[in-house]
């Protein structure tokens, strides 16, 4: 054989050689390098080949599967890296969907740990919501609401239906819970939720311009108020708070306090005409701001009252009654039930005179809590 060619065919066979020798080395590198940290040789690959294995200083197996699965995505090594990986087969597409939208490692993480899977294409179907990390995670949280909460939450000019809301107003996740839980996430009258007459005659029933009581539905257990206590006979309460009512009365009475009922149960008929009168005086938009539409008043359920001062004029924030009320109605379990500054939740105005009867125990519990009875409700009762 030529000189020349055998040199040739010697330094090809190095060449060989040397290759298989580097070749294995970086199998063998790899190998080791899979072992020692839990990563798939392909992940190591991927790793080196991005220059990113500097970075990666523990095992996180929703970044070894988003590579296994070809489906890696190096914008969002820091979301693969630190989230609870989930034995789902669309697993790495529901982060891959979530983290394009716009979540960080922390709110996927709490998605999958309070959202069912099946639910979780509705955040995707949606636009990115800023607390959605954050109100997930509240006990009265409804899962079923998930589709309002996000929209009333990247909406909140919703609320622009009440007159009483003011578009500067923002809202926190807690708001945003309580807020469409308590159904103000639509517009006033919207919702037709009609209660049965046994939740009617429950002392903590909810009647407000959601929650609606039926025409015919009169309590199966009024009594008159005592006539020191009233302004006149007809003046009518559940037998509970009638007694409640005259025993706060009379406990004022002793502090120099009087306290009268100016109105107590309304039928639905007689809401009826008092909401049309309104309406003749002050016209529509005015009137509801006051006045409550035949079959949605508290009136109807025979626990609230609309109470009149020492001067017989129905009680002002001015008035004495008024301080000694906010201080001392709970007690007897009645409440406040629109007060000032939460007009927009209520869709009343502020009413100092306006009380419902709860009972003592929760009468208790929603005066400590500074909430409405609406918010209360949709933080405890959803």
């Amino acid at each position: 054989m030529h000189k020349s060619k055998k040199k040739y065919l010697f330094i090809i066979t190095i060449i060989i050689f040397i290759s298989i020798i580097f070749l294995n080395y970086n199998n063998i590198f790899l190998y080791l390098k899979s072992i020692t940290t839990g990563y798939n040789i392909k992940t190591i690959k991927v790793f080196n080949d991005n220059n990113i294995e500097k970075q990666i200083t523990r095992y996180s197996e929703t970044l070894d599967e988003a590579i296994k699965q070809d489906k890696f995505n190096p914008k969002f090594l820091d979301i693969y890296y630190n989230i609870n990986y989930q034995d789902l087969d669309n697993f790495i597409d529901l982060v891959n969907n979530l983290a394009t939208i716009g979540y960080n490692a922390s709110d996927i993480n709490a998605i999958f740990a309070n959202i069912n899977p099946s639910n979780i294409n509705i955040i995707i179907n949606n636009t990115y919501d800023t607390y959605l990390g954050e109100y997930i995670k509240l006990d009265y949280f409804n899962e079923e609401k998930l589709d309002r909460y996000i929209k009333f939450s990247n909406n909140q000019e919703k609320l622009n239906y009440s007159i009483f809301f003011d578009n500067n107003t923002t809202f926190n996740a807690l708001d945003i819970v309580t807020l469409v839980n308590a159904n103000l996430d639509k517009e006033y009258y919207s919702n037709d939720l009609i209660l049965t007459d046994e939740e009617s005659n429950k002392t903590d029933a909810i009647v407000n311009k959601y929650y609606q009581l039926e025409e015919d539905f009169e309590p199966n257990n009024l009594t008159t108020i005592d006539s020191k206590y009233a302004r006149n006979d007809s003046q009518l309460l559940q037998k509970e708070a009638t007694e409640a009512f005259n025993q706060m009365c009379s406990d004022a009475k002793l502090e120099n306090i009087s306290l009268y009922s100016g109105s107590a149960y309304r039928s639905y008929k007689y809401q009826n005409t008092l909401y049309n009168n309104y309406i003749k005086k002050d016209g529509l938009t005015a009137a509801e701001t006051y006045s409550a539409r035949p079959g949605y008043s508290e009136h109807q359920l025979g626990l609230a009252v609309d109470i009149m001062n020492g001067n017989w004029s129905y009680v002002s924030k001015e008035d004495i009654e008024y301080s000694w009320l906010l201080a001392n109605s709970y007690k007897y379990g009645f409440i406040l039930r629109y007060p000032e500054n939460k007009e927009y939740i209520t869709g009343y105005m502020f009413e100092p005179w306006h009380y419902r009867y709860l009972g003592k125990e929760l009468a208790s519990k929603v005066y400590n809590s500074g909430l409405t009875y609406d918010e209360y409700v949709a933080r405890n009762l959803n």
